[in-house]
């Protein structure tokens, strides 16, 4: 991280901003564009490949601060939904520490796969609402 850093206090303004928009989006022109920047100017800067991989290592490295935090956060996420437990029958509210440790838990261990319970006997009704007002609704598919 040290070194990371060293490396991008190095860059001028202009460069340390598009390293740091690069991290955070996928494309090279999204970057360019939040920053104020044409993908020429970018083009033309003969370090263009080190600054992809600044990027890239910045992008990596938040991602590893992130979900290290937020491993640190599950056991007391854990003991947070246990006391709700408890706390519920007492009738004490803790409704936002609950969700807090829900959101730390589904992105921790992954959140639990939702069903869908869809039941149309296989019948779809299709409406058509033409421009001028009239309706046709009589078409089922």
């Amino acid at each position: 991280m040290d070194n990371l850093r060293k490396r991008l206090l190095g860059l001028t303004d202009n460069k340390l901003d598009y390293v740091i928009a690069r991290s955070k989006t996928t494309s090279v022109r999204k970057a360019c564009s939040d920053i104020d920047i044409s993908t020429s100017t970018l083009y033309g800067w003969d370090d263009r490949e080190d600054l992809e991989q600044l990027a890239n290592e910045l992008k990596v490295d938040r991602y590893l601060e992130i979900e290290m935090k937020l491993r640190d956060a599950l056991p007391d996420a854990v003991d947070v939904i246990i006391d709700g437990i408890y706390k519920d029958r007492d009738g004490k509210r803790y409704s936002t520490r609950f969700r807090s440790a829900c959101e730390i838990l589904d992105r921790g261990i992954g959140k639990p796969t939702q069903q869908i319970n869809q039941n149309n006997n296989g019948e779809v009704e299709i409406v058509v609402r033409y421009a001028d007002g009239r309706r046709n609704d009589t078409d089922s598919a």
